[in-house]
């Protein structure tokens, strides 16, 4: 196992989306590990925690802990040279590291209480900080289109904690069981996988394709087509919140913009990825196109609710639900974050690393695929997957280890370099 001059030059001089990466993979260790305890629940009983509590924890880790901190680890990658205060960065990205940790002992020991809401609150304040920055140093990015998509992923960002701030209210006013409790997170959850998550991702592919010379723009009437197709796209959520005709219409106009936008978008980078890797594709260049084809499917899966039925079926069958959401986090967001990191050299380029991720790939997929069948499955009628649980807990165990592995290449390759880096 060995890393060439190359990888080793990189490392060095990226130290400080380095230190972000294995902050956020820690981060993202510790709610895959969560997951996992979650798929154990119905195996055999876990008496010293309650469920609810640990999904709270899950959630939270994985969106405000390792999805906020590689968005803004790529963020400040492909600014670098150009951050006005690098050092504000570093230690607000630290600051919410642990303010993330900490929120998830108190979710798991308490579920929600003062001390778990006032963590949440401090982190929607780190991140109106860090999208302040962001948006500064955005404007000196060379490459329109990605600034472009970037501000907007931020500007979605912002906007979707209305949907936070609103819940106390309603709270007070009307409970937890009105339908506007449920329709303020569905509204926090959409704009934060749908707005925040995947603008960056499109941001960054924009800007990975660039740094290999592939120039790839977004037309005026593409990205306004995005913008609506996002707004449109609410009517989903809502409808399970409060069932109006007008509201799956709205989603359905919205899925039919945001096919074919987002059809015209992808497909061309699937066609530039194809002719510029002729030769050998590295794991980076796998996990990017992974990435993508899980964004084609989850656009394409989007589309079937066009029809009633699937429709109905979306708010019925809690395994679609679910392997909708780990298709975005995972597979759209996840994939292609550590792809273009693998790529950029921010992440070892070594068999380590290389073991890993196949370990996550494969993890995703057989996840996914046992979710989507179980769903069919008792959406038709047709009774459960036989050993179902134990089936996806023990694909679901991979996701950990293969996360694991990819934190111990960054030590693997820090001691294989430590020492010509003394000499």
């Amino acid at each position: 196992m060995t890393l060439g001059n190359k990888s080793s030059d990189i490392l060095l001089n990226q130290k400080p989306e380095r230190s972000y990466v294995i902050w956020g993979l820690w981060l993202f260790l510790i709610a895959a590990v969560l997951g996992t305890s979650m798929r154990l629940f119905w195996v055999m009983e876990l008496p010293f925690f309650e469920y609810t509590n640990v999904l709270h924890a899950h959630s939270h880790l994985a969106m405000l802990g390792w999805g906020f901190t590689i968005i803004c680890t790529l963020f400040t990658y492909f600014l670098h040279g150009r951050l006005q205060k690098p050092i504000f960065y570093r230690w607000s990205l630290l600051a919410n590291s642990i303010v993330c940790l900490v929120m998830t002992v108190a979710f798991i020991l308490k579920g929600y209480t003062i001390l778990s809401i006032s963590l949440l609150t401090a982190h929607l304040l780190i991140a109106y900080f860090l999208g302040y920055l962001l948006l500064i140093d955005l404007k000196k990015l060379p490459n329109q289109t990605a600034a472009l998509l970037g501000r907007w992923a931020i500007y979605w960002m912002f906007i979707s904690t209305l949907g936070v701030w609103l819940l106390p209210i309603v709270i007070v006013n009307f409970g937890k069981l009105d339908p506007l409790y449920s329709a303020s997170i569905e509204f926090f959850l959409h704009l934060q996988f749908n707005g925040w998550f995947v603008y960056a991702i499109l941001a960054f592919l924009v800007l990975a394709y660039e740094r290999k010379g592939i120039l790839l723009e977004i037309s005026k009437w593409e990205f306004w087509g995005l913008q609506i197709s996002l707004i449109l796209t609410y009517g989903l959520p809502a409808y399970w919140s409060y069932p109006l005709a007008i509201l799956s219409y709205f989603n359905a106009l919205g899925v039919a913009i945001q096919l074919v936008v987002l059809w015209r978008i992808l497909i061309p980078m699937l066609k530039k990825s194809r002719e510029s890797h002729y030769g050998k594709r590295e794991i980076g260049d796998w996990l990017v196109l992974s990435g993508i084809l899980s964004l084609l499917a989850k656009t394409a899966m989007q589309s079937t609710l066009l029809l009633p039925t699937f429709l109905l079926a979306s708010s019925e069958i809690r395994h679609f639900f679910i392997g909708f959401i780990h298709l975005i986090m995972l597979g759209v967001f996840t994939m292609t974050s550590l792809g273009v990191c693998h790529q950029a050299g921010i992440v070892p380029q070594n068999n380590l690393s290389k073991l890993g991720f196949v370990m996550l790939i494969f993890g995703f997929i057989s996840t996914e695929l046992v979710l989507f069948v179980q769903g069919l499955l008792l959406w038709n009628s047709w009774g459960s997957m036989p050993n179902y649980h134990e089936i996806i807990l023990a694909f679901t165990i991979l996701l950990p280890i293969g996360i694991a592995v990819v934190i111990a290449s960054f030590f693997w390759t820090f001691y294989k370099i430590a020492p010509k880096t003394l000499l």
